[in-house]
Order: C-alpha cells, then structure tokens, then sequence
C-alpha cells in the first residue's frame, strides 16, 4: 500500500548490575581518583534499555526502580551513551529511549552504568556499526563501571576498575541482596575513605595486590573459599555514613550467609548463599531487617550488553 510511512523499528538491549566480589582501592591520586583492583560478578538483575528512531532525543524510565529524581537529560547515562557514539562515529541519528529498570537506584550495584552498556549495543545495532573495541573505548569514557557492563561475567578490573580481564569461573554463585532505606553517593565514600586513612584506618599497600583468594576460589567453583576471601576496602568507610549497614550486615550473619558484601560503595548489601534454598531461607530471614527496604534473590555470573530478540 502506497503512502503510508513504516513505523521506527524499535531495538531494545540488555545488561547487568554488579557486585564486587574483592574491591581494593588505593589513596587518591593527584587527579583525585583512586587505583582500585576489583574481581566483578555480573548479576541477574537486568536493565533492558530500548531505543527507537525519533527526532529529537528523549528519555523515559520505567519499570520496578523508576524513580523520581533520575535525570532525563544527558547526565543520564544511556543518552550520554547515544551522544558519546554520535560523537565517535558520526552516526547522525536521534532515538527515544525507554529505560526499564530492574537494578536498585544509588545502591552501588552499577545500575546506571548497565544503562550506558545496552543504550551502546543498541544504537550500534540502529547504526549497523560492529566495531566492539570503539565501543568498549566509548565505555571507558563514560564511567569505571561501564566497560564491565558491556562485558559482562566476572572479570579482573585494574587502574579505575576500566582496565578488565576475564576471569576463569565455575558454578553459579546465589546472592541475596538487601537495599536500604537510605542511599549514599559515590564521592561521599570515597571521600571518607580518605578520612580514614589519614586518621590512621584502613588496609595497607596490600590493597592493590592481586586478590589471589578469591581468583583461586572461582576457578575451583569453591563457594565456602570464595566466602572466606570476598572483600571490599569501602565498607568501613561506608558504615561511617550509614550505620545500618553494619546492623544489616551482622542480621546476614545471624541468618548464616556464607559471605556479607558492601556492594559498591554501598549502601547495598550482598549474602552469598550456599544454593537457592540457603538463598530463600536467608532473603525470609532478611526481610525484616531494620534499615532493609527490600529483598531481592537473584544469580550470577550474568551475561554481558546483548541484543534482546
């Protein structure tokens, strides 16, 4: 039939939160930024980013953690994506973005940067481009997290956490995860992280060492020795912020979590569980916890930024 216009074909991309399973971070340099050497582990809890032709920009947030307060303009991470790759390639499009987000707001499990991942593997489909090395330096230069997302699994992060390697895995790891009633920005934790230590806390110059434990631990698929070397040099820092985490954290041990992980910079917690019914044991025994907004049971390693069909 003659005169009609076909309507936009929509893409829609997938990608993961995170959990750190070792985060070793350094004293700040003197641009401010910290080395870190970070093990990643991709969760099941997805950002699906969907993109369709338009004419102008826009961004809309949907799903179980649309909340108010998330920019729609180009702080948000998926349209910092879409202009970063016009700006790389040349490619001259506008889309309309639909975020669906699944991954808990400000909860340092890497939400946002899951965003910039799909929005990159989606409008590279719109844009018929394959070229995965630009954009994996077109994550690097969104934000430390980014480049994970788009790889996805677990891996060995370096300098801001952007440098990544894969790591050898086995098994699947059951992670009960507790969000918090309150929320804690990046630079807060870091900056009291600095606080610390020159008030004379925190770890040593092993910090940047290779968290061989761990490593060791997802090779052999050895839950309980991963439990026993899982780490993060933030968590002190910040439990000065928020001080329910630790009481989160202590309720996980009563309940017989196998390993208690700050996420991040916080303030999410993570339970390392022995299977998925030690799992759903655990998240009961969680959800009345003072200070927990919510529970959430969910898997990894997951897969990195995909093409959802």
């Amino acid at each position: 039939m003659t005169g009609l216009r076909a309507l936009p074909t929509p893409v829609t991309a997938r990608a993961h939160g995170k959990i750190n399973l070792h985060l070793g971070v350094d004293d700040a340099g003197a641009d401010g930024y910290h080395e870190l050497v970070t093990v990643f582990e991709a969760l099941g809890t997805p950002e699906t980013v969907t993109l369709t032709p338009a004419e102008t920009d826009s961004v809309e947030v949907v799903g179980k953690y649309a909340a108010a307060g998330i920019p729609l303009d180009e702080r948000n991470l998926a349209l910092a994506a879409v202009v970063a790759f016009r700006e790389r390639t040349g490619w001259n499009g506008r889309v309309a973005i639909t975020i669906d987000k699944n991954v808990p707001v400000a909860g340092g499990m890497g939400g946002g940067s899951a965003d910039a991942a799909a929005a990159l593997v989606a409008v590279a489909a719109l844009a018929d481009f394959e070229d995965r090395a630009v954009l994996a330096e077109i994550a690097a230069g969104l934000g430390a997290d980014v480049p994970f997302a788009l790889l996805g699994g677990i891996a060995l992060g370096r300098g801001r956490g952007d440098h990544l390697s894969r790591v050898l895995s086995r098994g699947t790891h059951h992670w009960v995860l507790a969000t918090s009633t309150g929320e804690l920005s990046t630079a807060s934790v870091y900056a009291r992280v600095d606080e610390l230590r020159q008030a004379g806390h925190g770890a040593d110059a092993a910090r940047l060492a290779e968290p061989q434990g761990v490593l060791t631990a997802l090779a052999a698929g050895d839950v309980e020795k991963l439990a026993a070397h899982v780490h993060n040099d933030m968590t002190e820092a910040a439990v000065s912020l928020m001080p329910d985490i630790a009481r989160v954290m202590e309720e996980g041990r009563r309940a017989g979590a196998h390993a208690v992980l700050l996420s991040g910079s916080g303030p999410t917690v993570g339970f390392l569980a022995q299977n998925a019914k030690h799992a759903l044991e655990l998240a009961v025994l969680l959800e009345a916890s003072r200070g927990v907004r919510e529970v959430v049971r969910t898997t990894g390693p997951a897969p990195g930024a995909h093409i959802v069909e």
